[in-house]
């Protein structure tokens, strides 16, 4: 690394402290704050060119995993919703909302695979907190749990996938009628092109990554399996439709070149995060849709980013419009999401080559997960890496856990059935 960069990774580090010395709550946090930043600075100065190199693991996947949902369940605050963060500067944060939502799938599917009542548990748990929220017209609030009670599409959306999950789960009636409320709000406040934009989107314009809210419809589908009429003369209810024309909508944007339009956060870069949220609320919403020229779109933009993770041996945490000038720090949570969407797009082609670059993503990712540490700490997902970079910098968050945890479940379902086959395939000894 070369002079003039590491003079200001060195002036990231010195604003680090600076900040945390009037933010921090307790003073036991400083000792671990200060251990994260020179282990970080440290090894990016030992590896130089790359963020992190393509060392074999000898880390199983299966204790990863357990790591991972067991800080989600430390994360669960007394009400039952998920905190946002565990900040190396003030702790725990408050539920959230959105994210306590999507994390409900995650822990049922951990359940089933480890046999593990206590996330089972946890999603009840979840699921019942997040049914006291909803307001009157079947949204759900914005922001924190204290945030105030502004409806929000993108968190409606994000819960409504918590719930349809849950309903499959448990079968109660109340969190059925809860999920209808939250689409039926969803398909009426969409705009005619299939966007959601103006109130209830993040700064009232339309985003393409609200394909993940497209994806929680095409769910809301097949649990209802049909369309509804509603009762105060809105139209017909049909979820489905109301995913593809969104889907529509997104497919727009996707140019020639894999980069995809539309993201349109103002004051932010071009997240990986968000660019893997695209691609995965399409991916999914395809497929239950049965969109073969949706899935034949994500997996262009996916083989360029696969090409430069092969290539570079990570994947810069923002991007400039057409995938030029990465910045240099990666988002581990938009990390794991790739990983989720080729390992998705090896079981729709069978194409190995999205199986290994997930593979290698999970394992680097595994790499990078405190084994040691404070309660917030172990088991956590960083939301930069090196920990001060710009995205969510010096915290643990929920929602990187969420991705990692679904990316090494789908290892492990998608590694077992390949191993199988395998053996299936192999000629009879003579």
């Amino acid at each position: 690394m070369n002079g003039g960069k590491d003079k200001a990774m060195t002036g990231q580090i010195a604003k680090a402290l600076t900040e945390a010395a009037g933010l921090l709550r307790g003073p036991q946090r400083m000792i671990p704050l200060i251990q994260k930043l020179v282990f970080d600075k440290a090894r990016v100065t030992f590896e130089q060119r790359h963020l992190y190199s393509y060392t074999t693991s000898r880390l199983d996947s299966g204790e990863e995993l357990t790591s991972l949902l067991h800080w989600i369940l430390d994360a669960q605050r007394p009400d039952g919703g998920i905190a946002a963060y565990y900040s190396l500067l003030t702790g725990y944060s408050e539920s959230y909302p959105e994210v306590t939502g999507y994390i409900v799938p995650t822990l049922y599917d951990f359940a089933r695979s480890a046999a593990d009542d206590r996330a089972a548990a946890a999603a009840e748990q979840a699921t019942r907190w997040l049914l006291s929220l909803q307001m009157p017209t079947g949204a759900f609030p914005a922001g924190l749990h204290s945030s105030g009670a502004q409806p929000s599409v993108f968190n409606t959306g994000q819960i409504l996938q918590g719930l349809v999950r849950a309903h499959a789960e448990t079968n109660r009636p109340e969190i059925l009628r809860a999920s209808v409320a939250a689409g039926d709000w969803l398909v009426k406040v969409q705009q005619a092109d299939g966007s959601w934009s103006g109130p209830g989107a993040y700064q009232d314009v339309a985003h393409t990554y609200y394909s993940m809210v497209a994806w929680a419809l095409a769910e809301l589908s097949e649990c209802t399996a049909g369309p509804r009429h509603d009762q105060n003369d809105h139209g017909n209810m049909d979820y489905g439709l109301a995913a593809e024309r969104n889907l529509d909508w997104v497919l727009s944007h996707f140019k020639p070149n894999g980069w995809i339009d539309g993201i349109n956060l103002r004051s932010h870069p071009n997240y990986l995060h968000f660019i893997a949220y695209v691609l995965q609320g399409v991916l999914e919403c395809a497929t239950l849709r049965r969109r073969s020229d949706a899935i034949q779109t994500v997996a262009k933009s996916a083989w360029v980013l696969l090409r430069k993770f092969e290539t570079n041996k990570y994947l810069p945490g923002a991007y400039e419009a057409d995938f030029k000038d990465g910045h240099r720090f990666t988002c581990l949570t938009g990390n794991a999401q790739m990983a989720c969407v080729w390992l998705r797009l090896f079981e729709v082609t069978d194409d190995l080559r999205y199986l290994n670059a997930a593979l290698k993503m999970n394992e680097m990712l595994k790499q990078l997960i405190p084994a040691r540490g404070l309660r917030g700490m172990v088991g956590g997902v960083s939301g930069s890496y090196p920990i001060w970079g710009r995205y969510q910098p010096l915290r643990y968050i929920s929602w990187g856990c969420k991705f990692f945890a679904d990316a090494l479940l789908l290892e492990q379902r998608l590694t077992r059935s390949f191993d199988a086959s395998t053996v299936e395939a192999l000629p009879c000894a003579s």
